[in-house]
């Protein structure tokens, strides 16, 4: 009489199923991590204009005008974040560029933001660049329309979150310039 032995093991079905979940959680935990690598790009992001705004503020404030304002003497002298620097360019946390330059006879400067996607546009809009009651910021520019604290032809600053949400485009084209004095 032979005796048979006992198989041990998971059917095809079974298999699958376990793939399946396995799979499910692997999704999961990508989602999960690129939420959080996003939601950190948008924090760096948002600290990178105002650490780069009160760098240049501090490092020009005695001369009173923005005449040598380029971005090599901005890398050299640590003037922009040290992630912001990506050889001889600079990029904030999107990779996207950034382009600083002064303008109307150096008393003021402009700092671009490009390829912004959707969500930080809005954010970066929303910026409250109030401190007390005094701003050194002159007018925001998000694609083609302008905010400033006064004036009827433009958007009123600060920001609404509905002026921001219209303002910015559904892709990732976003340019948003800041000027300041």
């Amino acid at each position: 009489m032979e005796e048979r032995k006992s198989q041990s093991g998971y059917t095809l079905i079974e298999s699958i199923m376990f793939i399946g979940v396995v799979s499910m959680l692997a999704i999961a935990v990508i989602s999960l991590i690129n939420s959080m690598l996003d939601k950190y790009r948008m924090s760096r992001v948002t600290q990178q204009i105002v650490d780069l705004q009160k760098n240049i503020d501090f490092r020009f404030s005695s001369a009173e005008n923005f005449e040598n304002l380029k971005a090599k003497l901005l890398t050299d002298e640590s003037i922009v974040p040290g992630d912001m620097v990506d050889g001889t360019k600079i990029r904030h946390a999107y990779k996207g560029p950034v382009t600083i330059r002064s303008r109307q006879s150096h008393s003021v400067y402009e700092v671009m933001f490009g390829e912004l996607p959707y969500h930080a546009c809005t954010e970066l809009a929303m910026i409250d660049w109030m401190t007390g009651y005094n701003s050194h910021l002159v007018h925001i520019k998000i694609n083609s329309k302008f905010f400033t604290w006064q004036g009827k032809k433009q958007g009123k600053l600060p920001m609404e979150y509905s002026a921001a949400l219209a303002a910015c485009q559904d892709n990732r084209n976003n340019v948003i310039i800041w000027q300041f004095q």
